[in-house]
């Protein structure tokens, strides 16, 4: 259950890239970003990754095709916000999330999160820091990279 979850969170981190998309411009500093997220089990350290934010990977995350949907998006320049639903064949997703935009260099997201998986609901909230760690995105190192050149 634990790799499902890592994986419904890496498909929210992906659709959380593609909120801007709708502008067409990464609203924030272009690059690579590490994203911080705090583990929802005891003494487990926190989850970090490193994604590739640019107006290119806002595009690539939706051409790509997804069975999840971006509803009552708005993005300001200081944060956007957005319900994120995601109907699979064995489990429903569904967010409301909340941006913030501080400076060009650094982000959070709050998410509150509804799962249905085999008739049960689940609900979990969670929070996310984005912090922008250069202009130059590592194809070996960003998750954003490494999905897009994989299909």
């Amino acid at each position: 259950m634990t790799s499902f979850k890592w994986t419904i969170f890496c498909l929210f981190t992906l659709m959380v890239t593609a909120v801007s998309s709708a502008q067409q411009k990464f609203p924030l500093r272009a690059g690579e970003w590490a994203t911080t997220t705090p583990s929802t089990t005891p003494n487990q350290p926190p989850m970090v990754r490193l994604y590739c934010l640019n107006d290119e990977s806002w595009i690539n995350a939706l051409a790509k095709g997804t069975s999840c949907s971006v509803t009552q998006l708005n993005v300001s320049r200081t944060g956007a916000s957005y319900i994120l639903d995601c109907p699979m064949k064995t489990v429903q997703m569904k967010d409301k999330v909340v941006m913030s935009f501080d400076g060009m260099t650094h982000m959070t997201s709050k998410s509150s999160s509804d799962m249905t998986m085999n008739g049960k609901v689940s609900h979990s909230e969670s929070q996310t820091d984005y912090r922008w760690k250069g202009p130059t995105c590592n194809p070996t190192a960003d998750l954003n990279l490494k999905l897009n050149n994989a299909h």
